[in-house]
């Protein structure tokens, strides 16, 4: 499009409307471009090593920043029209938006029918789970029924607006006068299978699909997924040697000896690494690499920080104070550690649509096994770099006593399995079928248990409750046990270091949040339904936990909502035995 349409936060465009996802506009709605089409030169650089080697990128960008080019009539962040098809509400004329009169200033679409009134982008879209999108195929689905598809007629969208439902809304050819209700697309009948168009790439970019259309909303929640990969800065991966080198992964491509590294640092090719060690360069070159180092392992590294201390040195970025457990719950906590501040790096991957895909940071032994065919891509051409944003902010991070866990693992070992069965099933129903999960029963106890505290913590901290965000270290893995929970803000701007929610990790404040986060699980206004809920049953794959006990906003939990059980956590009305926090 040309002009400018609309303004997004940065912070939006690794999430909510990143590449291929659908902003409404008070006047038409548009599709943001994909990665080929952004200006990197107006994008700063973020480095975060562990996140480039664990995607395979040279360099995390941050989304343009600079204002709209007046001069030269240029925005920052290019999008398509779409849906292309717009209605008349007065005359109810459905057509192509370049069949209407378009203003060249404000590329708003007007009907002659009536002096100068605003059409508006039709309500219907059709997609597929690969990720595909496009227009309502209206012309087919209103001629398929009866086989007249070469009907090239005008078009109408008729709304009778007796029930509100979807049946009262018709599309109707003029010249043919057939007439079909669009109920029956939204139950899966008259679509034709997906064409494959990839309009966040270009108005007529398309691939070969075989998948079956669906017919959704324009705003639907589950047209757009983003996967977002997201790790804390953490040493020594802060220190500056660390961050010059990320900075220049994508140029050192080729630097295959340390002798030609040092020949390139004679001809000033890389004036940055002047001050550094040639042989301490060439090791930390390697380990981003990944030739050498640790394995492309996200939460380990994180684990051992969170644990190891930093003292309060200001020059990190990164700080953490260790605090006394309190008597009362010894024998389950292992440690409460005050995390005053931190640095996270988020990076927006790709994104799915209809069904979202595993997490790509969830936790466990971080199986990659589902079809990569589902996620889709956020560029046309295979890049070095994808888009992300720095946050900062506070938390709180605890771990459980690991004998105490083992042995309430084995004491309620064969409690997980309905869930297993459910989750297994949702595996292969998404083509899944590999997708491990085996510390699934700690899993269970660590997320009900972060839910449940972020619920009290929101309370007393200051921040809402879809400020907090959940981190969740679980592991059951010989020489790698881990069984902690971060709890923190982390924002682009200043409210994610205000300072309320790291105080309540003092010892005798987190005792008291802890107490009524355990006291509040126990009982749900929806018991003895809730308590009784199996994980089976609605195909949620949670338990005991509803939304007026345990289930938190999609923004603040990493699992979308899903393997949360308080009978794990806690004695319910319908489960006594298998409680965590027996006492």
């Amino acid at each position: 499009m040309h002009g400018k349409v609309g303004e997004v936060r940065n912070s939006q465009l690794i999430s909510t409307f990143g590449p291929g996802a659908i902003m409404d506009l008070p006047d038409f709605s548009v599709i943001v471009a994909s990665l080929d089409h952004w200006n990197t030169k107006l994008c700063d650089v973020i480095s975060e090593p562990r996140l480039q080697r664990k995607l395979r990128i040279n360099k995390i960008l941050s989304p343009p920043s600079l204002e709209w080019d007046k001069d030269n009539n240029q925005g920052t962040l290019p999008a398509y029209r779409f849906p292309r098809y717009m209605v008349c509400p007065n005359c109810r004329r459905l057509a192509p938006y370049n069949k209407f009169f378009i203003d060249k200033d404000s590329q708003i679409a007007y009907c002659h029918c009536v002096d100068n009134i605003k059409v508006f982008p039709a309500r219907f879209i059709v997609a597929c789970s690969k990720g595909h999108i496009d227009d309502f195929p209206w012309g087919f689905y209103v001629h398929s029924k009866k086989g007249n598809v070469d009907c090239k007629g005008d078009l109408k969208l008729n709304d009778k607006g007796v029930s509100g439902s979807i049946a009262d809304v018709e599309v109707e050819c003029k010249e043919c006068q057939e007439k079909r209700s669009l109920d029956e697309a939204f139950m899966g009948a008259g679509l034709p299978s997906c064409r494959g168009h990839r309009h966040w790439m270009g108005a007529w970019n398309k691939e070969e699909c075989s998948e079956k259309s669906r017919a959704l909303l324009r705003g639907a929640s589950n047209l757009y997924f983003p996967i977002v990969v997201s790790a804390l800065s953490i040493p020594p991966y802060t220190s500056p040697i660390q961050q010059v080198v990320a900075e220049e992964m994508e140029r050192l491509g080729k630097m295959d000896t340390k002798e030609k590294l040092q020949e390139r640092i004679e001809e000033d090719m890389f004036p940055t690494f002047k001050d550094f060690d040639l042989d301490e360069l060439w090791e930390v070159i390697l380990h981003q690499r990944g030739l050498a180092g640790e394995e492309q392992d996200l939460f380990y590294p994180e684990w051992a920080a969170l644990q190891g201390g930093t003292g309060n040195n200001s020059v990190l970025e990164f700080e953490t104070e260790e605090q006394e457990v309190p008597d009362r719950y010894k024998d389950r906590i292992g440690k409460i550690i005050m995390v005053r501040r931190l640095t996270e790096v988020r990076v927006l991957e790709g994104f799915s649509r209809i069904e979202p895909l595993p997490d790509l940071t969830s936790v466990g032994d971080e199986d990659e096994t589902h079809k990569e065919s589902y996620k889709a891509s956020l560029s046309e051409r295979k890049l070095s770099w994808r888009p992300g944003i720095i946050t900062r902010g506070e938390g709180i991070f605890i771990t459980l006593n690991e004998l105490a866990l083992k042995g309430w693992e084995n004491k309620v070992k064969d409690a997980v399995i309905s869930m297993r069965e459910a989750f297994l099933k949702y595996c292969k129903d998404r083509n899944m079928d590999d997708y491990e999960f085996p510390d699934m029963t700690r899993y269970v106890l660590l997320h009900t248990l972060s839910h449940a505290l972020m619920r009290q913590l929101c309370m007393g901290s200051g921040y809402s409750s879809t400020s907090l965000r959940e981190r969740i270290y679980s592991r059951n893995k010989e020489g790698q046990n881990m069984a902690g929970i971060l709890i923190y803000t982390a924002t682009p701007d200043s409210e994610g270091s205000l300072g309320g929610l790291v105080e309540l990790g003092k010892t005798e404040r987190f005792e008291e949040v802890l107490f009524h986060a355990l006291e509040e699980a126990k009982f749900c206004s929806g018991d003895p339904l809730c308590s009784e809920h199996k994980p089976d049953a609605g195909g949620d794959l949670n338990g005991a936990a509803c939304h007026a006990c345990q289930l938190a906003a999609e923004t603040s939990c990493e699992k979308s909502n899903r393997f949360l059980d308080r009978a794990f956590l806690v004695p319910t009305v319908s489960e006594q035995s298998l409680a965590f926090f027996d006492k």
